[in-house]
């Protein structure tokens, strides 16, 4: 082997190296972002503000959010009592969604602290934490467009305005 290719060998280990520092190292920041979006310490991800985030604290956030998109629009009593158990449903799937979430996080700083690495174990982690996030997206969507064909065009389009004069921001007034 000439010095060259010893030389292209070892910067290719070093590479390697790097690169199976960096992804779990971004995987788990991927995974830390995601349990503080789903409820972390104090929910501040979610715009909770400060708590313990118990599925309690969480619930009635929720409600209040609700009731005030529906004040919003003057959703008819008919139309609230059609959505909001569009939304009760939701947060119970979005409750087991987080349970899974926590199970696999923990799942995955056990991977990363394990003498050796498993990287198709890794592999098969992200995947499953992919596989939830697409879950809890379906989940948000389906109840959307379950609301959204009960309210009416107007209805719909003064809840876009008021989350497009706050910059298409999540953090809107409801």
């Amino acid at each position: 082997m000439t010095e060259g290719q010893s030389m292209n060998l070892r910067q290719s280990s070093r590479r390697r190296w790097w690169l199976l520092l960096a992804l779990p190292l971004a995987f788990a920041g991927v995974l830390g972002a995601r349990a503080w979006a789903f409820g972390g310490p104090g929910m501040g991800g979610m715009g909770f503000g400060p708590g313990d985030g118990s599925p309690a604290e969480r619930e009635a956030f929720m409600q209040r959010r609700l009731d005030k998109a529906l004040d919003l629009v003057k959703a008819t009593d008919s139309q609230r009592a059609s959505i909001k158990p569009i939304f009760q449903q939701l947060a119970t799937n979005l409750k087991s969604i987080h349970q899974q979430h926590a199970q696999l996080h923990r799942s995955m700083m056990d991977a990363f602290v394990a003498t050796t690495l498993d990287p198709a174990g890794i592999e098969k982690l992200r995947v499953q934490a992919s596989a939830l996030m697409d879950q809890a997206s379906k989940a948000i969507t389906g109840a959307l467009v379950q609301a959204g064909n009960i309210l009416t065009a107007d209805q719909r389009q003064t809840l876009v305005q008021e989350m497009r004069s706050h910059g298409g921001h999540r953090h809107h007034g409801f």
